[in-house]
C-alpha cells in the first residue's frame, strides 16, 4: 500500500486535468504557446491552489480577473510577445470550470458566478439570440454589435472589464 503522502489525490488529478483542458483551449494561433507554457502560466498564477469553492474570493469577478492579470504579466515576463488578455481569460476560465464545475461543485453559489469561457461559439450563439430578440434587447444588441466591430475574436482581446450588466 502506498503511504498517504505519496498517493495521487483527487485534487492533484483535477489540477492536472484542468491544466490539460485549459491548454487545449487557449493556444490556437499563439506562436510560442503550447501545453508547457500553459502549464507554467497556470502554476505561476496560483490557480493550482484552488481546490474548492472555499478558495473563491469574496468578489468573484475581481478574484478571477486577478489570475488573468497574473498570467498576462507572467507570459510577458517569459517573452511571449503576442500573448493577450483574452488568452489569459481562456486559461483561467477553462481551468476553473474544469476543477470546480466538473469537480462536483457546480451548485455552489460562488461557482455559479464564475465567468464562462468566452469563445467564438458563445459569441455566435449570443449574436443569434440578440438578433431573435432585437425588439426587447435593442440596447444590448447594439452594444454587442459595437464590441464585435472592435474585436470579433475574444482570444485576441487586449481589453477587459470586470463589470457585469
Amino acid at each position: 500500500m502506498t503511504p498517504p503522502e505519496t498517493q495521487y489525490c483527487i485534487e492533484k488529478h483535477k489540477h492536472h486535468y484542468g491544466k490539460w483542458c485549459a491548454a487545449a483551449a487557449y493556444g490556437r494561433g499563439l506562436v510560442g504557446g503550447g501545453n508547457e507554457l500553459a502549464f507554467k502560466l497556470i502554476d505561476l498564477s496560483g490557480l493550482c491552489q484552488v481546490t474548492g469553492p472555499d478558495d473563491i474570493g469574496q468578489n468573484v469577478d475581481e478574484w478571477q480577473v486577478s489570475f488573468m492579470k497574473k498570467i498576462e504579466v507572467e507570459a510577458k515576463r517569459l517573452g511571449v510577445t503576442n500573448f493577450t488578455f483574452g488568452r489569459a481569460q481562456k486559461l483561467v476560465n477553462i481551468y476553473l470550470k474544469t476543477v470546480l464545475v466538473c469537480g462536483g461543485h457546480h451548485q455552489h453559489p460562488s461557482v455559479a458566478l464564475l465567468h464562462p469561457p468566452l469563445d467564438f461559439e458563445l459569441f455566435k450563439g449570443l449574436r443569434s439570440f440578440l438578433s431573435k430578440n432585437r425588439s426587447k434587447m435593442r440596447t444590448a444588441r447594439s452594444a454587442f454589435i459595437s464590441a464585435q466591430k472592435l474585436n470579433s475574436r475574444w482570444t485576441n482581446s487586449q481589453r477587459m472589464t470586470t463589470r457585469r450588466t
